[in-house]
């Protein structure tokens, strides 16, 4: 069974679920295609401005830095820690060691895309935080389905940023969800998930890197059922589905006067230099 994996660069939680797939012998990886969310890309810059919108310009800048932040502290992790385990590589690494097909676009939707993609072949493919929509044509385009590995419990958390907006909403538990992708934001049939615990200390990189590790492990045996010929049942859920977006000003307020933080790199290397 042949899987494409779709993922933007540089973002920590995404390139660390992709490690530990590509541990997996069992997992038929072929290729990956990557989303560019770099401070050299329209697509950024178009981020910042919306996040200008929503929060004025110091939550917005903060917004456009919480891209990097997660991922220099796991890089500095991998560096000083993970490196000499081999524990973690970057997603141009992997490439590279596992001879893996790399394309890059800021467009996934495009003739262009579209004609790689198919030209792959691929039964599966699977977003790992992808920050683009897919349209009908891509969706339709691998022979058994195309998932996403959702960092948060749906329907409940739809959209972006969802462990901000568990942290804000004082939700006991986290959680991730596999689900079929449908047009429709985050909407496909759920067919995999599982929750953990928030702890006190927890800040929104942590919860993302947790939903990272924990996730990766549910869409591996997701996976493997598949490539054996399950048939994979949609779970039925309760709860209303909600979406969010970007947090304004008064939502990061009130996140910040409860005591809750977007990240701690220390926490970063205590958690996960001995676990990813």
């Amino acid at each position: 069974m042949k899987i494409v994996i779709l993922l933007p660069k540089m973002h920590a939680g995404a390139e660390l679920a992709l490690n530990k797939l590509l541990r997996r012998p069992d997992l038929e990886i072929i290729g990956i295609i990557r989303s560019d969310i770099s401070v050299f890309s329209k697509k950024y810059w178009k981020y910042m401005r919306y996040g200008i919108r929503r929060a004025g310009l110091f939550y917005a800048i903060v917004i456009g830095l919480m891209v990097y932040f997660e991922f220099i502290g796991v890089a500095l992790a991998g560096l000083f820690y993970w490196h000499r385990k081999r524990a973690w590589r970057t997603s141009s690494k992997l490439a590279k060691i596992h001879n893996l097909k790399l394309h890059d676009t800021d467009n996934i939707n495009s003739k262009a895309s579209i004609k790689i993609l198919k030209s792959w072949k691929s039964d599966v493919i699977v977003s790992l935080s992808f920050d683009q929509i897919l349209k009908k044509e891509v969706i339709e385009i691998p022979k058994l389905a195309a998932l996403n590995m959702h960092p948060g419990l749906l329907p409940k958390y739809r959209g972006i940023w969802p462990n901000f907006w568990k942290l804000l909403n004082r939700e006991k538990y986290a959680g991730v969800t596999i689900h079929h992708i449908a047009e429709e934001v985050d909407a496909g049939e759920i067919i995999a998930q599982m929750r953990f615990p928030i702890k006190d200390q927890d800040s929104k990189v942590s919860l993302s890197l947790k939903s990272a590790h924990h996730g990766s492990k549910l869409l591996a045996k997701t996976l493997t059922k598949m490539k054996r010929g399950s048939k994979l049942k949609p779970l039925k859920i309760k709860g209303k589905p909600k979406y969010y977006s970007l947090p304004n000003k008064q939502q990061f307020a009130a996140f910040f006067s409860r005591g809750k933080k977007l990240f701690n790199l220390a926490r970063i290397w205590e958690k996960f230099g001995r676990k990813i």
